[in-house]
């Protein structure tokens, strides 16, 4: 948390999780790709000042990861990441590097990660030093949001490897062939929002808050604004009757007078 810091404001946070393209097998490595979007009412979550070109963002994270297929079913997990967006004003929105989460399953079975807290901190590319600048932290109450955001990996069943030993005797019975277990097809990324409290540092001018993961704008009428069209086309048809109407009647009564 900043210094001086205040209790912050409530915002919604779109958070991106994204698992491997083909499902992983025990033993192996996986990699799910963390993405957190801006918050999806205004204002936005801006640089509160200026970047320069050659300072970098950094990001320090938190992750539960839970499942069986992993050493321990239930572990909460530091990850990081940092990137150098260039210059950035103070009025710009804040850039924020995307987090990457190695896993490596035991087991067959499913794996989920949850996004958790989060700290935003810009330093120069040399040497450790930074200032937060956001704290994030998942609000009260809305665990539940955030868990409905997690990326689902579904470990499968590893392909038989190795060579079996054959007899030293021939055999007129020929060994079949192992038949490969497919691969099931992991389950799609889900991308949903979580609640999460962002606390500005107290070099901001204005309150900034947090976290807390869209709604699209009025279109405008529809159908119901103005005249139906038909009428229109009606309206229009009958005029020109009676203006025909009108033109036999008057040869009609010159006619008759000559």
């Amino acid at each position: 948390m900043g210094a001086g810091a205040g209790a912050g404001i409530d915002y919604k946070f779109e958070m991106d999780l994204q698992g491997p393209l083909t499902a992983p097998v025990p033993s192996s490595a996986a990699v799910v790709t963390w993405k957190i979007g801006q918050p999806l009412a205004t204002p936005s979550l801006t640089a509160s000042s200026s970047i320069a070109a050659t300072d970098r963002v950094v990001i320090q994270a938190t992750v539960v990861v839970t499942g069986t297929p992993n050493p321990s079913p239930t572990e909460t997990r530091s990850v990081g990441a940092s990137m150098t967006p260039g210059a950035v004003s103070p009025t710009a929105t804040m850039p924020i590097p995307p987090v990457l989460i190695s896993l490596t399953p035991k087991a067959t079975g499913v794996i989920a990660v949850v996004p958790d807290d989060f700290v935003l901190q810009v330093g120069p590319t040399s040497g450790t030093a930074a200032t937060t600048r956001y704290t994030c932290t998942v609000k009260a109450g809305s665990e539940a949001e955030a868990t409905a955001a997690a990326a689902l990996i579904t470990v499968a069943t590893g392909t038989p490897t190795g060579t079996p030993t054959g007899s030293s005797t021939p055999s007129t019975t020929p060994t079949p062939t192992p038949t490969p277990t497919p691969t099931p097809t992991p389950k799609p990324t889900k991308t949903r929002t979580a609640y999460v409290t962002k606390t500005p540092t107290a070099t901001k001018t204005t309150t900034k808050s947090s976290k807390t993961p869209k709604a699209g704008a009025d279109t405008g009428g529809g159908g119901d604004m103005g005249p139906d069209g038909r009428m229109v086309v009606l309206t229009g048809s009958a005029l020109i009757l009676a203006a025909g109407v009108g033109g036999l009647v008057m040869r009609r009564r010159s006619a008759t007078r000559g």
